[in-house]
Protein backbone atom coordinates (compact mmCIF):
# COMPACT_ATOMS: atom_id res chain seq x y z
CA UNK A 1 0.00 0.00 0.00
CA UNK A 2 1.10 3.57 -0.64
CA UNK A 3 2.15 5.65 2.34
CA UNK A 4 -0.13 8.63 3.00
CA UNK A 5 2.38 9.99 5.49
CA UNK A 6 5.12 10.10 2.84
CA UNK A 7 2.77 11.79 0.36
CA UNK A 8 1.73 14.34 2.96
CA UNK A 9 5.35 14.96 4.05
CA UNK A 10 6.55 15.45 0.46
CA UNK A 11 3.81 17.96 -0.32
CA UNK A 12 4.61 19.88 2.86
CA UNK A 13 8.32 19.87 1.90
CA UNK A 14 7.39 21.35 -1.48
CA UNK A 15 5.47 24.21 0.15
CA UNK A 16 8.47 24.93 2.37
CA UNK A 17 10.97 25.11 -0.51
CA UNK A 18 11.34 28.61 -1.93
CA UNK A 19 12.93 27.24 -5.12
CA UNK A 20 10.09 24.82 -5.83
CA UNK A 21 7.38 27.33 -4.92
CA UNK A 22 8.95 29.97 -7.16
CA UNK A 23 8.86 27.57 -10.11
CA UNK A 24 5.27 26.53 -9.34
CA UNK A 25 4.22 30.19 -9.39
CA UNK A 26 6.39 31.89 -12.05
CA UNK A 27 6.03 29.33 -14.86
CA UNK A 28 2.18 29.25 -14.77
CA UNK A 29 2.03 33.05 -14.63
CA UNK A 30 4.28 33.31 -17.69
CA UNK A 31 2.38 30.91 -19.93
CA UNK A 32 -1.20 31.29 -18.67
CA UNK A 33 -1.26 35.01 -17.85
CA UNK A 34 1.51 36.95 -19.61
CA UNK A 35 1.28 35.28 -23.04
CA UNK A 36 -2.53 35.61 -23.38
CA UNK A 37 -2.39 39.21 -22.14
CA UNK A 38 0.27 40.14 -24.69
CA UNK A 39 -1.35 38.52 -27.72
CA UNK A 40 -5.05 39.15 -27.13
CA UNK A 41 -4.36 42.55 -25.56
CA UNK A 42 -2.23 43.60 -28.54
CA UNK A 43 -5.05 42.69 -30.93
CA UNK A 44 -7.35 45.03 -28.99
CA UNK A 45 -4.90 47.93 -28.71
CA UNK A 46 -3.11 47.89 -32.08
CA UNK A 47 -4.32 47.62 -35.66
CA UNK A 48 -2.49 44.39 -36.43
CA UNK A 49 -3.81 44.24 -39.98
CA UNK A 50 -1.84 47.37 -40.90
CA UNK A 51 1.47 46.09 -39.54
CA UNK A 52 1.29 42.50 -40.84
CA UNK A 53 3.56 41.73 -43.76
CA UNK A 54 3.14 39.41 -46.71
CA UNK A 55 4.96 36.57 -44.95
CA UNK A 56 2.55 36.65 -42.01
CA UNK A 57 -0.45 36.85 -44.31
CA UNK A 58 0.82 33.84 -46.28
CA UNK A 59 1.30 31.89 -43.03
CA UNK A 60 -2.22 32.82 -41.90
CA UNK A 61 -3.68 31.66 -45.23
CA UNK A 62 -1.84 28.33 -44.84
CA UNK A 63 -3.19 27.81 -41.31
CA UNK A 64 -6.73 28.95 -42.13
CA UNK A 65 -6.94 26.62 -45.15
CA UNK A 66 -6.88 23.55 -42.89
CA UNK A 67 -9.28 24.93 -40.28
CA UNK A 68 -13.00 25.39 -39.96
CA UNK A 69 -14.25 27.45 -42.96
CA UNK A 70 -15.71 29.94 -40.49
CA UNK A 71 -12.18 31.06 -39.58
CA UNK A 72 -11.65 32.30 -43.16
CA UNK A 73 -14.39 34.88 -42.58
CA UNK A 74 -12.56 36.38 -39.59
CA UNK A 75 -10.53 39.58 -39.77
CA UNK A 76 -6.73 39.36 -39.63
CA UNK A 77 -6.78 40.29 -35.93
CA UNK A 78 -9.34 37.58 -35.21
CA UNK A 79 -7.43 34.98 -37.21
CA UNK A 80 -4.17 35.74 -35.40
CA UNK A 81 -5.82 35.54 -31.98
CA UNK A 82 -7.81 32.42 -32.91
CA UNK A 83 -4.73 30.55 -34.19
CA UNK A 84 -2.61 31.62 -31.24
CA UNK A 85 -5.22 30.74 -28.61
CA UNK A 86 -6.33 27.40 -30.04
CA UNK A 87 -3.12 26.05 -31.61
CA UNK A 88 0.07 27.81 -30.53
CA UNK A 89 -0.77 28.65 -26.90
CA UNK A 90 -1.70 25.04 -25.99
CA UNK A 91 1.81 23.96 -26.98
CA UNK A 92 3.37 26.66 -24.83
CA UNK A 93 0.92 25.78 -22.06
CA UNK A 94 2.28 22.21 -21.99
CA UNK A 95 5.49 23.67 -20.55
CA UNK A 96 3.51 24.40 -17.36
CA UNK A 97 2.92 20.73 -16.41
CA UNK A 98 6.30 19.66 -17.80
CA UNK A 99 8.47 22.16 -15.94
CA UNK A 100 6.49 22.05 -12.69
CA UNK A 101 6.38 18.22 -12.69
CA UNK A 102 10.07 18.03 -13.56
CA UNK A 103 11.01 20.42 -10.75
CA UNK A 104 8.94 18.59 -8.13
CA UNK A 105 9.82 15.01 -9.16
CA UNK A 106 13.54 15.70 -9.58
CA UNK A 107 13.55 16.68 -5.91
CA UNK A 108 11.87 13.45 -4.74
CA UNK A 109 14.88 11.36 -3.69
CA UNK A 110 17.83 13.75 -3.89
CA UNK A 111 15.79 16.27 -1.90
CA UNK A 112 15.55 13.71 0.89
CA UNK A 113 19.30 13.27 0.76
CA UNK A 114 19.99 17.00 0.90
CA UNK A 115 17.63 17.30 3.89
CA UNK A 116 19.39 14.31 5.51
CA UNK A 117 16.14 12.35 5.79
CA UNK A 118 16.69 9.72 3.11
CA UNK A 119 18.58 7.21 5.25
CA UNK A 120 15.79 6.97 7.83
CA UNK A 121 13.25 6.70 4.99
CA UNK A 122 15.11 3.79 3.40
CA UNK A 123 15.35 2.06 6.78
CA UNK A 124 11.60 2.35 7.37
CA UNK A 125 9.39 -0.76 6.98
CA UNK A 126 7.77 0.42 3.73
CA UNK A 127 8.69 -1.61 0.64
CA UNK A 128 10.76 0.01 -2.11
CA UNK A 129 7.88 -0.51 -4.55
CA UNK A 130 5.45 1.36 -2.32
CA UNK A 131 8.06 4.01 -1.60
CA UNK A 132 8.34 4.72 -5.33
CA UNK A 133 4.55 4.75 -5.76
CA UNK A 134 4.15 7.15 -2.82
CA UNK A 135 6.79 9.44 -4.28
CA UNK A 136 5.07 9.31 -7.67
CA UNK A 137 1.67 10.30 -6.26
CA UNK A 138 3.21 13.08 -4.15
CA UNK A 139 4.97 14.44 -7.25
CA UNK A 140 1.84 14.29 -9.44
CA UNK A 141 -0.52 16.24 -7.18
CA UNK A 142 1.20 19.71 -7.25
CA UNK A 143 1.74 19.99 -11.05
CA UNK A 144 -1.76 18.62 -11.72
CA UNK A 145 -3.26 21.19 -9.36
CA UNK A 146 -1.16 23.99 -10.88
CA UNK A 147 -2.15 22.97 -14.42
CA UNK A 148 -5.86 23.05 -13.63
CA UNK A 149 -5.63 26.43 -11.90
CA UNK A 150 -3.53 27.79 -14.79
CA UNK A 151 -6.13 26.50 -17.28
CA UNK A 152 -8.94 28.29 -15.42
CA UNK A 153 -7.00 31.56 -15.07
CA UNK A 154 -5.93 31.42 -18.72
CA UNK A 155 -9.55 30.91 -19.75
CA UNK A 156 -10.78 33.87 -17.73
CA UNK A 157 -8.17 36.16 -19.29
CA UNK A 158 -8.80 34.92 -22.84
CA UNK A 159 -12.57 35.27 -22.59
CA UNK A 160 -12.40 38.65 -20.86
CA UNK A 161 -10.12 40.12 -23.54
CA UNK A 162 -11.40 38.09 -26.47
CA UNK A 163 -15.10 38.81 -26.06
CA UNK A 164 -14.89 42.40 -27.39
CA UNK A 165 -13.01 41.07 -30.43
CA UNK A 166 -15.25 38.09 -31.25
CA UNK A 167 -18.50 39.08 -29.50
CA UNK A 168 -18.61 35.59 -28.04
CA UNK A 169 -16.69 33.39 -25.62
CA UNK A 170 -13.78 31.73 -27.44
CA UNK A 171 -12.41 29.53 -24.65
CA UNK A 172 -12.19 26.61 -24.14
CA UNK A 173 -12.12 24.94 -27.55
CA UNK A 174 -12.24 21.17 -28.06
CA UNK A 175 -8.44 21.19 -28.41
CA UNK A 176 -8.10 22.76 -24.99
CA UNK A 177 -10.55 20.41 -23.31
CA UNK A 178 -8.80 17.31 -24.66
CA UNK A 179 -5.40 18.77 -23.86
CA UNK A 180 -6.21 19.50 -20.20
CA UNK A 181 -8.14 16.25 -19.64
CA UNK A 182 -5.95 13.79 -21.59
CA UNK A 183 -2.60 15.09 -22.78
CA UNK A 184 -1.61 17.18 -19.76
CA UNK A 185 -2.15 14.35 -17.20
CA UNK A 186 -0.26 11.91 -19.44
CA UNK A 187 2.65 14.34 -19.76
CA UNK A 188 2.69 14.98 -16.01
CA UNK A 189 2.76 11.26 -15.29
CA UNK A 190 5.54 10.64 -17.83
CA UNK A 191 7.68 13.49 -16.54
CA UNK A 192 7.16 12.38 -12.94
CA UNK A 193 7.99 8.73 -13.69
CA UNK A 194 11.15 9.59 -15.61
CA UNK A 195 12.30 12.13 -13.04
CA UNK A 196 11.60 9.80 -10.11
CA UNK A 197 13.83 7.18 -11.70
CA UNK A 198 16.51 9.77 -12.43
CA UNK A 199 16.28 11.22 -8.91
CA UNK A 200 16.74 7.77 -7.41
CA UNK A 201 19.98 7.26 -9.34
CA UNK A 202 21.76 10.62 -9.02
CA UNK A 203 23.06 12.35 -5.92
CA UNK A 204 22.29 16.04 -6.44
CA UNK A 205 19.17 17.99 -7.36
CA UNK A 206 21.04 19.97 -10.02
CA UNK A 207 22.23 16.79 -11.67
CA UNK A 208 18.68 15.40 -11.72
CA UNK A 209 17.34 18.60 -13.32
CA UNK A 210 20.08 18.72 -15.95
CA UNK A 211 19.40 15.17 -17.11
CA UNK A 212 15.63 15.55 -17.02
CA UNK A 213 15.77 18.79 -19.03
CA UNK A 214 15.91 16.72 -22.21
CA UNK A 215 12.15 16.12 -21.80
CA UNK A 216 11.48 19.74 -22.82
CA UNK A 217 13.01 19.21 -26.29
CA UNK A 218 9.95 17.49 -27.86
CA UNK A 219 7.78 20.46 -26.82
CA UNK A 220 10.29 22.84 -28.38
CA UNK A 221 10.05 20.76 -31.56
CA UNK A 222 6.23 21.04 -31.45
CA UNK A 223 6.47 24.82 -31.09
CA UNK A 224 8.94 25.14 -33.99
CA UNK A 225 6.86 22.80 -36.16
CA UNK A 226 3.70 24.84 -35.63
CA UNK A 227 5.33 28.25 -36.09
CA UNK A 228 6.96 27.04 -39.32
CA UNK A 229 3.60 25.74 -40.54
CA UNK A 230 4.69 22.10 -40.78
CA UNK A 231 1.66 20.98 -38.74
CA UNK A 232 -0.91 22.14 -36.21
CA UNK A 233 -1.56 20.64 -32.80
CA UNK A 234 -5.12 19.65 -33.61
CA UNK A 235 -7.52 17.28 -31.91
CA UNK A 236 -6.33 14.15 -33.73
CA UNK A 237 -2.66 14.80 -32.97
CA UNK A 238 -3.41 15.51 -29.30
CA UNK A 239 -5.29 12.20 -28.99
CA UNK A 240 -2.52 10.26 -30.76
CA UNK A 241 0.19 11.74 -28.54
CA UNK A 242 -1.93 11.05 -25.44
CA UNK A 243 -2.37 7.39 -26.45
CA UNK A 244 1.36 6.95 -27.10
CA UNK A 245 2.23 8.52 -23.75
CA UNK A 246 -0.30 6.26 -22.01
CA UNK A 247 1.47 3.18 -23.39
CA UNK A 248 4.89 4.53 -22.40
CA UNK A 249 3.64 5.35 -18.90
CA UNK A 250 2.23 1.86 -18.43
CA UNK A 251 5.56 0.33 -19.46
CA UNK A 252 7.50 2.52 -17.01
CA UNK A 253 4.98 1.85 -14.23
CA UNK A 254 5.32 -1.88 -14.83
CA UNK A 255 9.08 -1.55 -14.51
CA UNK A 256 8.78 0.46 -11.30
CA UNK A 257 6.37 -2.11 -9.86
CA UNK A 258 9.17 -4.66 -10.12
CA UNK A 259 11.65 -2.56 -8.15
CA UNK A 260 12.26 -3.97 -4.70
CA UNK A 261 16.04 -3.77 -4.20
CA UNK A 262 16.51 -1.66 -1.09
CA UNK A 263 20.28 -2.12 -0.95
CA UNK A 264 20.76 -0.84 -4.53
CA UNK A 265 18.82 2.35 -3.82
CA UNK A 266 20.60 2.74 -0.48
CA UNK A 267 24.00 2.39 -2.14
CA UNK A 268 23.27 4.92 -4.91
CA UNK A 269 21.85 7.57 -2.61
CA UNK A 270 23.66 7.25 0.69
CA UNK A 271 27.19 6.39 -0.38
Amino acid sequence: MISKSIIRKDIIDITRSKTLLTTLIIIPILFSVVFPLLIVGSALIFDIEKVTGNDLNMMLDKFVSVMDPVVATYSVEQQIVYIFINYLLPTFFLLVPIITAMTVAANSFVGEKERRTLESLLLSPISIRNLYLSKIIASIIPPLFVSIISFVVCGVIINALGYPLFNTLIFPSTNWLVLISCLSPMIILLVVLVNILISSKVKTYQEAQNIAGVIVLPIVALIIGQISGVFLLGLELILIISAVLLIINLIILFRISKLNDRSALFEKQIH
